[in-house]
């Protein structure tokens, strides 16, 4: 291809609601610029995040054509068709919703050039991949040029599962702006004024969010922090009711959706990640930049992400005392919180820098294409 020609992706997601995964690619499709063409296909018809496009990208949302939701067969067709309409030069699909769009291209035979991301699991694969659904990626996936994924738990696990063979798996950590998430000043507190814990994720059963309002319920109806959520979701309704059963819902903001979460950060005091399942949360990222120490479940890449001095702070799965115990210590000790903070912004900025992630998905699209 000239290097002139922009590439055109069609990028094939469960959904294209507000998450981390959209974000990601929306940012990285930002800097790349003009030599690339995206195209959004949004398996579920929302596409809340494609209201985020910056002015003068060319990213436009695709239907999927009449007859797409009846099969296999009928999905095949379906793309054969987006690839001639939209002249697409490039297939990425996303997560275990896409697969079968994964499958469906590789049954081609006109395919094109295909990368697959897997970002995370959802709750029915928390603890263990399902084997029929590794049978499912390891055929689908068997044209694709590269699985692409974030975190080294997830490469261990693709690698046992053989989903694709070794060499084509991709690591590409997440990377975060620090310029953009850049600390405020000291942040100060009043002697004896509460703390404010931040949650920022979407309100899924696997964020496990009902198990922070328990775990820091008694901080909370003690009057020692207050909790805002960041975030919307299918769960938000019973999260409410149960931090009314807990008599805290008066310490307890749900903000919903929230489209620059850099001033709830810059007003936070700590950090709070309750997931069962994870690999490499943007939000983690992003809070870490802002100078924010973190109290954190053991999950995917969470530990390895974070500096030596913050690993204390991240409590196995099921230590919910463990887990409330270093925030009640964190909420006590502003000294060890600014340090915890600085400790993560300098980790962050010199480990996970936003330029580097972009440019390795640069060069993989590429590649991908020239191959």
């Amino acid at each position: 291809m000239e290097s002139h020609t922009p590439i055109v992706i069609l990028h094939v997601m469960p959904s294209w609601g507000v998450g981390g995964v959209q974000l990601r690619i929306l940012d990285v499709a930002r800097r790349l610029g003009a030599g690339f063409v995206h195209r959004a296909l949004s398996l579920d018809g929302r596409h809340e995040a494609l209201s985020r496009v910056a002015e003068g990208l060319d990213v436009r949302r695709v239907e999927p054509p009449a007859g797409a939701k009846g099969g296999l067969r009928a999905t095949r067709n379906a793309l054969r068709r987006l690839f001639e309409s939209e002249a697409i030069d490039l297939l990425c699909t996303y997560n275990w919703g896409a697969i079968e769009w994964a499958l469906a291209n590789r049954l081609l035979v006109a395919r094109r050039p295909h990368l697959h991301f897997e970002s995370g699991f959802g709750p029915e694969e928390a603890r263990r991949p399902l084997r029929r659904r590794s049978l499912m990626r390891r055929l689908s996936l068997g044209a694709a040029h590269a699985l692409v994924v974030p975190s080294r738990t997830l490469r261990r696990i693709a690698q046992a599962s053989h989903w694709i063979a070794a060499k084509r798996i991709r690591l590409i950590p997440n990377g975060v702006d620090t310029d953009h998430f850049a600390p405020p000043g000291e942040r100060n507190r009043e002697p004896g004024a509460p703390m404010h814990i931040v949650a920022v994720a979407p309100l899924r059963r696997e964020k496990r969010l009902d198990r922070l309002l328990a775990t820091a319920a008694p901080l909370l109806a003690a009057g020692r922090c207050r909790l805002s959520v960041l975030g919307e979701g299918a769960e938000r309704a019973a999260l409410e009711r149960q931090a009314g059963d807990l008599g805290i819902a008066a310490r307890v903001r749900f903000a919903g959706n929230v489209s620059d979460i850099r001033p709830a950060l810059a007003e936070a005091d700590i950090f709070a990640l309750s997931s069962e399942t994870e690999q490499m949360p943007n939000a983690l990222l992003q809070a870490m930049a802002m100078a924010l120490p973190v109290v954190a479940f053991d999950a995917g890449d969470v530990a390895h992400i974070l500096p030596p001095a913050q690993r204390q702070f991240v409590r196995a799965q099921g230590d919910e005392e463990g887990f409330r115990a270093a925030l009640a210590q964190l909420c006590g000790d502003g000294a060890q919180r600014r340090a915890l903070g600085r400790a993560n912004r300098d980790h962050v900025v010199v480990s996970y820098p936003m330029a580097r992630m972009v440019d390795a998905y640069r060069q993989l699209y590429e590649e991908a294409v020239a191959a």
